[in-house]
């Protein structure tokens, strides 16, 4: 359904960008803009910039960009209008009459529902009858019990190529709707055929109590040994949290993130009702909002292997981003908590969760783990990384606490300390800077191959309007100089034109003036490249200088490929105008 322009205008101006985007990462202001690292690609240095002027987003590393819708649809995977509906329910506004899905969409969300639904009851059973016999001795073997199974619905998928998709079609389930919902896959000579065979089976469940997909451990030497649900139209796994719907019952105001499935089993089999998992990926920044949606603190208790480590290290970050107060487990003597919980008992977990780190002691420990302090070497070593991460603090108070705790470890003064730790920040901030400008004015370059989609047809013209639309965005008056110059016809490139046109329906409609609202039609390709070319902008000595130079080649190229003669003279003559009053 198409939205009314002033609907969707009054929306994004009501939306301040850079407090959606702070919900899901920190921001560091720097001049005029916010950087961050991005959370739509793995970076350690920051390329994600926000501008609040502009109320636009933009990354220099990987391209994405836009304006607070987009940034909603893509973080957390949202289809538009269930993006505009999200900021309009934040900013109390309601969505214009016979908006949203339509009764059939409706009706097929339903019956995938129905089809997971009863997908799950099948592999239900058939973990309780002679074929499941090896599921059922695999969690036996793991100290499950019987209602912890029942609990959460465990199952077991037949070693077979069709027993599901011949069970889903004996209840009236079409062949296209098993295939939609991600429970069958079609081969290469067309046929299909069940995704899960000879696997353990973990039912996903959403808040709302719908089963929404699946994960599957294999009982023999096949790979993957874990095998999950594909996206859906009802199941994306960047949304979604093992054990959620149990979990968000907890009495606790915290919940503990665990990295598996068993993991989160023998949790709340131990009597920790509030373990997660995220699904067989890396924790996202739409599964940490998930969370804080039900509690404060997030308590990590991930593996204790390197892998394990790194993926804490960087959960801290997101679950910070979303506002949760985070610790973290170190497990002695165990490689996860399964593990740990049959060791030594829920009782000894109990307490150890009584006395977690904070997020800050975890990551100065592990710095400190790295080094030997008994050599002077090392031990210059360990005060240097530790200044790095102790600047990178945004509370002043963490910042002189922690820097006074690695001077008296490392047997040197505070003071000492402390001054390398404003020298790295002073560091930081002009690299920060720095590398800013240098990406703003290449722009363009600044992009991975991969992300250059658009093929303009006349590039001459095309990049000077990129341009031209960067400066009126920045001056009304510059809006209003190239409205008396140009037209939206004279551009080469279509979609740049309909956001000169918006902005011009803007101005003369008194409205303000806004980026994001003028980009609401294009699709994702074309909003990236705009969000470049106005995020890249660099500040003009002399912006209307610029702009007639950008003006007199849109025209040219638009006379060269329209050839009209009359057009020819006028440009001439206007020219020739701009000389006489520059002279």
């Amino acid at each position: 359904m198409a939205l009314p322009d002033s609907f969707l205008d009054e929306l994004l101006a009501r939306t301040d960008i850079v407090e959606l985007i702070t919900r899901y990462l920190p921001l560091k202001k720097v001049g005029s803009r916010y950087t961050g690292l991005c959370p739509f690609h793995h970076e350690k240095t920051p390329s994600f910039s926000v501008s609040p002027d502009k109320q636009l987003f933009h990354c220099f590393g990987c391209g994405e960009g836009g304006g607070a819708i987009q940034f909603l649809m893509k973080i957390e995977n949202l289809p538009f209008i269930d993006a505009v509906r999200r900021l309009a329910e934040a900013s109390g506004m309601q969505l214009p009459e016979n908006e949203g899905e339509s009764e059939q969409q409706r009706k097929s969300r339903e019956r995938m529902f129905a089809i997971n639904k009863e997908a799950a009851r099948f592999y239900h059973t058939e973990l309780f009858s002679p074929r499941g016999a090896q599921g059922l001795d695999y969690f036996a073997r793991r100290g499950l019990t019987k209602k912890t199974i029942t609990d959460f619905g465990l199952g077991f998928a037949p070693d077979g190529w069709s027993a599901l998709r011949d069970h889903l079609q004996s209840k009236g389930y079409r062949p296209d709707e098993l295939e939609l919902a991600g429970l069958v896959v079609r081969g290469q000579k067309g046929s299909l055929y069940d995704r899960f065979r000879n696997r353990v089976m973990f039912p996903i469940i959403n808040v709302r109590g719908q089963v929404v997909g699946f994960g599957g451990r294999v009982l023999g030497d096949e790979k993957p040994k874990y095998l999950n649900s594909n996206d859906t139209p009802v199941f994306q796994k960047n949304r979604n949290l093992f054990a959620i719907n149990l979990a968000k019952k907890t009495k606790q105001d915290r919940m503990i993130l665990a990295e598996g499935y068993m993991d989160v089993i023998a949790l709340h089999q131990a009597g920790f009702d509030g373990a997660v998992a995220s699904l067989g990926t890396a924790l996202t920044p739409g599964q940490a909002k998930l969370m804080r949606q039900f509690v404060k603190e997030a308590v990590i208790c991930y593996d204790s292997d390197g892998a394990g480590q790194k993926a804490a290290q960087r959960a801290i970050d997101l679950l910070n981003g979303a506002g949760l107060e985070v610790r973290v487990l170190h497990l002695q003597g165990a490689k996860d908590p399964d593990e740990f919980i049959r060791k030594n008992g829920a009782d000894a977990f109990a307490k150890l969760l009584d006395r977690p780190q904070t997020d800050t002691e975890y990551r100065v420990a592990g710095v400190r783990a790295k080094y030997d302090l008994t050599r002077d070497d090392e031990r210059i070593a360990y005060l240097k990384d530790a200044a790095v991460m102790i600047a990178g603090f945004t509370s002043e108070i963490e910042r002189e606490i922690f820097a006074r705790n690695v001077a008296r470890e490392a047997g040197i003064s505070e003071a000492a300390m402390l001054n390398e730790v404003k020298r790295v920040m002073k560091s930081q901030v002009r690299k920060e800077t720095a590398a800013l400008d240098r990406r703003a004015q290449n722009p363009v370059g600044e992009l991975r191959r991969e992300t250059r989609e658009l093929k303009y047809e006349n590039l001459r013209s095309a990049l000077c309007e990129e341009k031209l639309l960067a400066l009126i965005f920045g001056s009304t008056e510059l809006l209003d100089r190239a409205a008396e110059r140009l037209t939206p016809q004279e551009f080469s490139s279509e979609f740049l034109a309909k956001i000169y046109e918006s902005a011009l329906v803007q101005r003369r409609a008194g409205r303000e003036l806004s980026p994001a609202s003028c980009m609401t039609s294009l699709d994702e390709a074309q909003i990236r490249q705009v969000s470049a070319a106005i995020a890249g902008a660099v500040r003009s000595a002399e912006p209307e200088r610029e702009m007639d130079d950008y003006i007199n080649i849109i025209r040219e190229e638009y006379r060269k490929k329209t050839g009209t003669d009359a057009e020819r003279l006028r440009e001439l003559a206007e020219r020739r105008r701009q000389q006489k009053g520059q002279g």
